[in-house]
């Protein structure tokens, strides 16, 4: 599971000696996005999924924004590939923008085999918004951290019943050359607990660290099951020194969980108590 942002990205920095670029959006230009994901479970390969977004660029306001559209989706398990594009196209065109004064936030979540690769797609682009202050990072500030921690609630209302994730920021500036820059954008545990928890084992510590994230997924009958622990992740992304636009990036997703299986709803019992790693290797490419 990863982290789920709700931003308004407002300019707050100055242009000078700026290393990263605002987006420079051009009216009606088009692109299009391959998103990869090959998951780990336990430490076990389970699957790969690919998916293509389509973006053309619009004016809302007195900003421009990318409206999304999903054109399909595949998933690979073993010898098996099922073809989910009618399912990728029940997604309602939305907008997100990485102009100074732009917005990156998530649609309706109605779609719970969508859920994933939209949650993900604004992920990638939240490392690089203004409001991640990587516009700031210049060669003699190649390194810093936010202030403010990044709360998000990622329910879908439909499988994910409830989902709360927090974590702090690290910009890092990378490689810088004529045509491109490169950024690290670090997502990890506070030092201290920073959610509400589901329950008291939950305000303890998990796996060493304050848990992080938690979330209620729905299960079989009347029963729900419930996972918390300590969530991570690291982006690294190629920006377009000339337009501000992602060329490429990687995402490294790490969930160290536990999980109650078949939980009452008001979490008093469970049938079992279990361990859960669930890791998530992804890479967008602008493919045109």
């Amino acid at each position: 599971m990863k982290l789920i942002f709700v931003i308004l990205c407002f300019l707050s920095v100055t242009t000078y000696g700026q290393t990263i670029r605002f987006r420079d959006y051009k009216k009606g230009e088009q692109f299009t996005y391959r998103l990869t994901t090959d998951v780990y479970r336990n430490d076990k390969f389970t699957s790969q999924s690919v998916s293509v977004s389509h973006h053309v660029v619009v004016k809302t306001g007195r900003f421009f924004s990318e409206k999304v559209n999903w054109l399909n989706k595949m998933i690979i398990s073993g010898k098996d590939t099922v073809r989910l594009d009618s399912i990728a196209q029940q997604i309602e065109p939305y907008n997100i923008s990485l102009s100074p004064k732009g917005k990156v936030l998530l649609p309706k979540l109605t779609v719970p085999a969508m859920t994933g690769e939209i949650t993900d797609l604004n992920t990638f682009y939240v490392a690089i918004a203004p409001a991640l202050n990587a516009q700031q990072l210049t060669a003699q500030t190649p390194v810093f951290m936010n202030e403010k921690l990044r709360k998000g609630n990622f329910a879908d209302s439909i499988e994910v019943l409830y989902g709360t994730d927090c974590l702090q920021v690290t910009q890092k500036l990378i490689e810088r050359n004529k045509e491109y820059v490169v950024v690290e954008t670090d997502f990890s545990p506070p030092p201290s607990l920073c959610i509400t928890p589901l329950m008291d084992t939950v305000g303890k510590k998990t796996f060493e660290k304050f848990n992080n994230i938690q979330f209620i997924r729905e299960g079989d009958g009347n029963k729900v099951n419930v996972f918390w622990g300590v969530e991570s992740f690291k982006i690294t992304t190629k920006v377009n020194n000339t337009t501000g636009q992602i060329l490429e990036a990687t995402m490294t997703n790490l969930l160290n969980l536990r999980m109650r299986y078949g939980s009452s709803s008001d979490m008093k019992t469970y049938t079992v108590e279990i361990t859960v790693t669930i890791k998530m290797v992804l890479k967008i490419e602008l493919v045109n």
